[in-house]
């Protein structure tokens, strides 16, 4: 019998023999399990930054490949953004689903990138051995850890950092399979993508910039194996990634970005209501946010071990000194683990344990390091970094389970050694994706984002100004909600908008007086904030105080000119003071050059040219309207009228018809649309109509008139005199419409 050498390459016969095994089942399962685990979340609503960066971005309206091209580090996500925002506006279902394709790709990147460098070790060790399993195991854990959640919900960091992920993951399967192509086209093919996807990776997010880094970690780990001779071979490869790289970093952040950083003057400053100095008005300097940095990567770690205690915002400050507890420590412990590196280097120079621990640190230096940043933890960042401390999990994890199917050979799954630990790891998955699926429900609204970073984050102001945010403007409980703005404003003096937010919940309570003077104060705390302008511009409004209020919109326009909702509210002031053009110009500015091109912001645009007898401009506004919101009250009504004011009698009775199929009882469209087939001299469907709405003619005074017309044209003359002479005996309708029914029966007889 013919034997067979497991050595897990792809290149020999039994590698072949499991190709459905290795191409196309593993990728499937995890993209199926990933799939079912995040299809809940789809629909959930946009938190955060999100709001910021998606939905009160006005340019992600205009943003084009074109316009964008090279513009910044980030281009290529705002790009993706306009692509979400042209399927479904500000539907987060689209932008979800992105994310989680990411994710996938990048989970379906880890397990192809860890299969093919296991399997091409050439040592024989467990690693080589459970090349499958441990890529397998490592992407499923990379998939489906509930620390993940908060880059693939957090829309905006899913695609930074996901973004920037793929191009890298990708860019590293490109460069081993260069190091393995045997054919000069096979190598520059995946050269010319390799160099092609490192430009482009520049337009991510600015961790890309240590790629470079990582190739050569990857190199010397994977593909050298240790060898000084193999690794210079592809020296000229990994400076020449180096200078494209840095070329286009240079271009775009310019020189003085990075002198700023290695010179130690890139110092930042707190943000409101996040505040992580003991002293609120202290800069956060590069020295004392690096010694900070120990406790935090050793939160990273273990919160892939043990994730029950994750947050997306913590209440961590800034260590007092070197000598403090949390810093010297957490340092402690780094060194231990650094040195235990040490020593498994010495035993080989490619150890996989040490790889995993180095790719995991080459990806946080730079955010756990001399770069100052207002933010002093976030899971997030871990998202590219948690690669090789999930190989290290995965592994350990397979390790585990060979033992399991030793002890449990006689169980028929477990008795195939690989696919035992597969099975073992699909088991796994279980309570893993519970968990995830658990934890992601934070993101399903803002009440229960925000309560639970109150839980987790008691210390942050920010956190209880926008738990209370989402009581008044979600749940419209204004009184329940004042005592979080009032909690966030003694927790931090300089934070401005629990100060605004307070006012918006005192009007709502109908105490005007107060409203003004909290939002006085907030700006007084910040005086560029346009959101403050414009509600106390509503609150002037409100008392009749039209020069006040039109004073503060001329401010917050200056500040953000597109600034929709300041716009409307100089609609108003003008529609109070009867300047009907004028309001008119505001409105049609708030939809149209402005941010408000919101179903309401239209739907106001389209009654107020309406009013004014500009139909076009009507029609315009309640179909742009109707697009965005096709359940919008009155707009489609509105749109038929405005079709018929304006002569086009055919293109209104559909809309007609679609209001009286949705809702029958609404006479006034019945009536409208018998008046557009009258106009049509198609007088039987416009009987039709009439008649359906002939018990209302207190309603409809001008019914019998209309009634007449109809018998009249069809040659009924008895029916068409019978209903002007009780209208005109009617001495409950109005004396106008009764002389013209008068007139009108004259007519008839007359041509008798």
């Amino acid at each position: 019998m013919k034997q067979r050498i497991e050595t897990g390459s792809l290149s020999t016969d039994g590698a072949k023999s499991e190709s459905w095994l290795y191409y196309l089942l593993p990728p499937a399962l995890l993209s199926l399990i990933t799939a079912v685990v995040y299809y809940p979340s789809l629909h959930y609503e946009f938190q955060f930054d999100d709001i910021a960066n998606i939905s009160k971005h006005f340019n992600i309206r205009s943003n084009t490949f074109s316009t964008l091209w090279f513009s910044g580090t980030r281009w290529l996500s705002y790009w993706l953004n306009a692509i979400h925002y042209s399927i479904g506006k500000f539907d987060p279902y689209s932008y979800r689903v992105g994310n989680v394709i990411i994710h996938t790709l990048n989970g379906l990147l880890v397990f192809f990138l860890l299969l093919t460098v296991l399997s091409h070790l050439k040592k024989k060790n467990f690693f080589k051995d459970q090349a499958f399993s441990i890529a397998f195991m490592t992407s499923l854990l990379f998939l489906l850890h509930p620390v993940q959640t908060q880059t693939v919900s957090y829309v905006i960091q899913g695609e930074l950092e996901g973004l920037a992920t793929l191009f890298i993951l990708s860019m590293a399967l490109c460069l081993v399979k260069f190091a393995l192509a045997t054919s000069q086209g096979a190598k520059i093919s995946f050269g010319a993508l390799l160099f092609g996807l490192a430009i482009f990776s520049c337009g991510t997010k600015e961790i890309a910039v240590i790629s470079p880094a990582l190739f050569m970690l990857l190199d010397w780990f994977f593909i050298a194996q240790g060898n000084w001779q193999s690794f210079k071979s592809r020296l000229l490869i990994h400076t020449s990634l180096f200078i494209v790289i840095s070329t286009v970093y240079l271009w775009l952040l310019k020189p003085a970005f990075f002198t700023k950083i290695l010179t130690l003057n890139s110092v930042a400053k707190n943000n409101i209501g996040n505040v992580i100095t003991h002293d609120p008005a202290s800069l956060i300097t590069p020295w004392m946010f690096a010694i900070s940095q120990f406790k935090v990567i050793l939160h990273y770690i273990w919160m892939f071990i043990w994730p029950f205690n994750i947050s997306v915002e913590y209440d961590w400050m800034l260590v007092r000194g070197f000598l403090a507890p949390d810093c010297i420590f957490p340092l402690i412990a780094l060194l231990f683990m650094a040195y235990g590196i040490y020593k498994l280097l010495l035993k080989d120079k490619a150890h996989v344990i040490a790889f995993g621990a180095l790719w995991f640190a080459i990806c946080m230096a730079p955010r756990s390091s001399i770069i100052a940043s207002p933010e002093l933890l976030v899971d997030y960042k871990t998202y590219m970094a948690s690669f090789g401390l999930l190989l290290l999990l995965g592994s350990s994890l397979v390790y585990l389970f060979i033992l399991a199917c030793k002890i449990f050979k006689n169980v028929p799954v477990l008795a195939h050694q690989k696919y035992g630990t597969v099975a073992l790891a699909c088991l796994f998955a279980l309570p893993m994706s519970y968990v995830t699926v658990q934890r992601n429900t934070i993101w399903r609204s803002g009440l229960e984002f925000w309560d639970n970073i109150i839980k987790n984050a008691p210390g942050k102001a920010r956190a209880y100004n926008n738990y209370g945010v989402e009581l008044s403007q979600g749940k419209h409980q204004f009184l329940e909600a004042i005592p979080y703005f009032k909690k966030a404003i003694a927790m931090d003096a300089k934070y401005p908008d629990p100060c605004n937010n307070l006012a918006v919940a005192y009007s709502h309570l109908g105490k005007t007086d107060e409203a003004i003077a909290a939002l006085k104060h907030s700006l007084t705390i910040n005086p560029y904030y346009p959101e403050g302008y414009n509600n106390l511009a509503s609150f002037f409004i409100q008392k009749k105080e039209f020069e006040k209020a039109e004073q503060c919109l001329e401010i917050a326009l200056k500040i953000r000119p597109y600034y929709g909702k300041a716009y409307f509210n100089r609609g108003r002031i003008y529609l109070e003071k009867g300047d009907q053009e004028k309001a008119w110009e505001c409105f049609k500015n708030s939809c149209t050059k402005a941010d408000l091109d919101t179903d309401i912001g239209f739907a106001t645009f389209g009654r107020v040219s309406l009013g004014l007898q500009k139909f076009d401009d009507a029609i315009m506004g309640f179909t742009k309207a109707l697009e965005l919101n096709p359940n919008y009250p009155e707009a489609r009504f509105s749109l038929a009228n405005a079709y018929f004011l304006s002569g086009k009698h055919a293109e209104s009775i559909p809309m007609y018809e679609v209001v009286v199929a949705a809702t029958p009882q609404e006479y006034r469209a019945w009536y409208n649309k018998g008046e557009a087939h009258l106009k049509l001299n198609q007088i039987d469907k416009a009987l039709v109509c009439f008649e359906h709405v002939k018990h209302l003619e207190e309603q409809l005074p001008h019914l019998p008139i209309r009634l007449a017309a109809c018998y009249e044209k069809m040659g009924q003359l008895p029916k068409a005199k019978l209903e002007l002479t009780k209208l005109a005996n009617n001495t409950k309708i109005p004396e106008n419409v009764r002389q013209m029914a008068k007139g009108f029966l004259a007519q008839i007889e007359k041509a008798a």
